[in-house]
């Protein structure tokens, strides 16, 4: 009787492991804008890195008495001590955000392909970022600023975040939401 309840409940839990199983949704955010369709190759990012430095600094401490107290005899003895001027040497760790600008060659393209049909796709080491996007669309929603909602598939639901959009001839601007400003151009591959 035994095996029959565990192997019953065996069954019944893989048949549930095997209904979460994540598929494809078949989402589509509906056809690409045509001025972004095709492969665009990174040529240059502006973003902020945190630089900690240490500062080294002495105080000056004038002399003082200093109370102490001693155990003789089992009985504490209370005395005062005089300790002489001298310089304490206090380490101050300092953090800052810098601005640093990364180009990138074309010898080692670094690329993102915004296909018709909505989908994307990201090519190089330096795109990692971009890996667990799937899909793309170019909002028009406000019009004095361009964006472009990129989504990902996560707890069965399709999420976009959004960034900044620019088009100047075949050069591409992504302006991200930053504390300062921030970049990825591109240029026109394809």
């Amino acid at each position: 009787m035994k095996k029959v309840i565990y192997l019953s409940f065996s069954l019944l839990l893989t048949t549930l492991l095997l209904a979460c199983k994540e598929a494809d949704t078949g989402f589509s955010p509906g056809a690409g804008d045509t001025r972004i369709t095709g492969t665009w190759r990174l040529v240059e990012r502006l973003f902020q890195v945190n630089v900690n430095t240490t500062a080294y600094d002495s105080v000056f401490v004038k002399g003082y008495y200093k109370i102490d107290s001693t155990l003789i005899n089992g009985q504490y003895i209370k005395d005062s001590v005089f300790v002489k001027d001298h310089y304490v040497r206090d380490t101050i760790q300092i953090t800052k955000s810098v601005d640093v600008i990364s180009r990138y060659p074309s010898s080692r393209p670094q690329t993102l392909t915004f296909n018709t049909d909505g989908k994307l796709s990201a090519d190089g080491d330096s795109m990692s970022y971009y890996f667990p996007i799937k899909y793309y669309r170019v909002d028009t929603t406000y019009p004095d600023s361009l964006g472009i909602n990129f989504y990902i598939y996560t707890n069965r639901a399709n999420v976009y975040f959004q960034q900044g959009l620019r088009f100047k001839g075949d050069t591409l601007l992504f302006l991200p939401r930053c504390e300062r400003p921030c970049y990825s151009k591109f240029v026109r591959a394809r």
